[in-house]
């Protein structure tokens, strides 16, 4: 683990997308900046309103306006947490990236064994070494299964695919992310652990500040089936390449397959 004087030589790009949180989202930015002025010489952290409906946005300019490499995005319409992460990627300028929701669900005070670890991989993979004791048993069995899926789509023995990577950014400005639901993450990762990028996991503990959970929404279970056979799809025409004896090269694989 780093000292508390020591802060790490890579710069990173904070994503913090938010839909109506006005009850939590200052305390969980405040919280990120404080941990992240602490332990990196070189951020930013770029907040995105995501169609709010309540004070979220306001609270998000006051912010930016108080505290130093801060500053917000407003999506009019809300256009979902994939997009917005999207949007975030895009705008995103650090060597970095790393996502963070706006209700909390992962504390700050995991910031700084993630922040450890970057620069010693390509993708630095949280887990929440407790998500059996903040889900539900029907929500903890659902996120179970849909690991062990991707992990057989990816070929890794990964330990959770939802979470809040950190990748190299120039990883994600050229893979292409046609997922804008609740499953872009999880698409993510399989196509760069396919490509052959390196990961390291790290084990954190996780929080949920809120009661809401967009997991049963049939939009989002919609979408992380799309996302899902899309994955699928990608498998097998690299196992149709390896059959025929084309090997395409692994970087180059993070683009094979689009909407």
């Amino acid at each position: 683990m780093m000292s508390k004087l020591e802060k790490i030589p890579h710069s990173v790009s904070f994503i913090v997308p938010a839909l109506n949180e006005e009850i939590v989202v200052e305390n969980v930015v405040r919280e990120i900046h404080a941990t992240d002025d602490g332990l990196i010489k070189t951020y930013e952290i770029i907040l995105i309103d995501d169609g709010s409906t309540d004070r979220t946005g306001q609270i998000m300019e006051s912010l930016a306006r108080e505290l130093l490499y801060v500053r917000v995005l407003h999506n009019k319409p809300n256009i979902g947490l994939g997009a917005s992460y999207q949007r975030g990627v895009v705008e995103a300028k650090y060597d970095y990236v790393m996502m963070l929701c706006g209700d909390g669900g992962l504390p700050a005070s995991s910031l700084p064994a993630i922040i450890a670890k970057i620069g010693t991989a390509d993708i630095v993979v949280p887990y929440m070494t407790n998500l059996k004791t903040i889900k539900t048993p029907t929500r903890y069995f659902i996120s179970r299964s849909y690991t062990r899926l991707l992990n057989v789509l990816s070929g890794h023995k990964l330990n959770y695919y939802n979470g809040l990577p950190v990748h190299r950014r120039a990883l994600l400005t050229r893979t292409n992310m046609t997922s804008s639901g609740f499953g872009f993450q999880g698409e993510i990762l399989v196509k760069l652990l396919k490509s052959g990028h390196s990961f390291v996991q790290v084990g954190v503990l996780g929080s949920e500040t809120t009661n809401k959970t967009s997991v049963f929404r049939l939009k989002n279970l919609a979408s992380v089936t799309r996302t899902v056979l899309k994955l699928i799809k990608l498998v097998l025409v690299l196992s149709l390449y390896k059959s025929n004896d084309k090997k395409p090269a692994a970087r180059g694989l993070d683009n094979q397959i689009s909407d």
